[in-house]
């Protein structure tokens, strides 16, 4: 079987929410949430109030935080198949959108494997793939459920999220069931609430390049912007060096959804494992319809695989000393939490490493920032594994 694999090499591209910072009003989704390991005959019965010990009270939901893993233990257990099939999750939000006429986001980091989103009684959404992050705009479903009658006699003025996540055995999905790990279901990656103006960035991509000699530089950035329907946008693009002074800025008008800037750099710093140096990127974007910052680093480093030869990193010799990870850990399954990430990476750069293989699957952006900042080249892989 041919595998398919793609190599990323450090920062070459952030697509949609998957930057450090999209907005300046953005909040994790980590507390108050219900779950429970069943499928619901349908989305109202997550929603129905229920008088404790009535029947409407079966079945019975526990209280969880995100991360959250619903093969948490099972996966781990030599004596017992790990459950695949459907669970649920519930919660509410208290919706404060600063932007008048504003969007609201929901960006998942990764939920496994198939996952439809409710907002009161409709379904939002559904994503099919358990290792990619995806956005979804709740805004007009918000609406729906602030003029709905029962439900504010039922919720007030908060607005009920119901999250239904199915790692079921499926023929037809990657990776396959046949794979030397477990597929694991549930909202194991973090779920945030964003808030961006009615015309706002949608994809930003950048793309650290140094010229030949390794001494200069220049920064391409393109991006998408949603809503623009001709309307003047103002973009400031920024560039800060490793150690935050200001390098470079370009100032864009424009009124259509595409934008392209090139900056230049003189005397770049160059990344490397012994000094992992990142240049802040920020893109301003102001309309009549509010301000959006974005926020994200590159690094400038060049980079060759010699045909029977060895790898060179900056027009270098450097000799890959690295291990290998799966995204899981006892205790939680998949669902680390940020706090374990780091810890983990930072071993992984303790004990002598600078080159990391992820397998066998897209892992957390947390993950690839860490590598970017700790100084570590990455192979990263997408979840095609033993066939599919």
């Amino acid at each position: 079987m041919k595998r398919i694999i793609e190599l990323l090499f450090l920062f070459l591209l952030v697509l949609d929410l998957s930057a450090q910072n999209i907005s300046l009003h953005q909040q994790r989704l980590t507390h108050n949430w219900q779950f429970i390991r069943q499928d619901l005959g349908g989305v109202w019965e997550a929603l129905r109030e229920a008088e404790p010990d009535s029947p409407a009270a079966i079945p019975l939901w526990e209280n969880v935080s995100l991360p959250h893993c619903f093969n948490a233990e099972d996966a781990v257990d030599p004596d017992v198949n790990y459950y695949q099939g459907p669970g649920w999750y519930r919660t509410t939000l208290q919706i404060n959108n600063p932007y008048p006429g504003g969007r609201i986001l929901l960006h998942f980091e990764g939920a496994g494997q198939k996952t439809q989103v409710f907002i009161g009684q409709q379904k939002a959404g559904e994503h099919v793939g358990g290792y990619d992050e995806w956005t979804l705009d709740i805004t007009d479903f918000v609406a729906a459920v602030q003029n709905d009658l029962l439900l504010k006699e039922l919720y007030g003025d908060r607005i009920p999220l119901s999250v239904r996540c199915d790692n079921s055995r499926d023929l037809e999905m990657i990776p396959s069931d046949l794979s030397d790990f477990n597929i694991y279901g549930g909202l194991y990656r973090y779920v945030n609430l964003i808030y961006v103006p009615e015309v706002s960035l949608r994809q930003v991509h950048l793309l650290a390049v140094p010229d030949e000699g390794l001494k200069n530089g220049r920064v391409k950035i393109k991006g998408v912007i949603r809503n623009n329907d001709h309307e003047q946008a103002d973009l400031l693009i920024q560039l800060s060096s490793p150690q935050g002074e200001p390098v470079a800025e370009q100032r864009i008008r424009t009124d259509q959804n595409e934008f392209t800037a090139e900056i230049f750099v003189n005397k770049v710093q160059l990344w490397s494992p012994s000094d992992p140096a990142l240049y802040k990127v920020s893109v301003q974007l102001k309309t009549e319809h509010g301000e959006q910052v974005y926020t994200d680093h590159v690094g400038f480093r060049s980079f060759e695989f010699q045909e029977h030869g060895p790898f060179i990193l900056n027009g270098e010799r450097l000799l890959l000393q690295g291990t290998h990870r799966h995204e899981d850990h006892a205790g939680v399954g998949a669902a680390m939490t940020e706090a374990m990430i780091r810890r983990e990476m930072q071993m992984i750069k303790d004990m002598g490493a600078n080159f990391i293989r992820l397998g066998h699957y897209q892992q957390s952006g947390i993950v690839l920032n860490l590598c970017d900042s700790l100084g570590i080249l990455v192979w990263e892989e997408i979840p095609w594994c033993r066939g599919g």
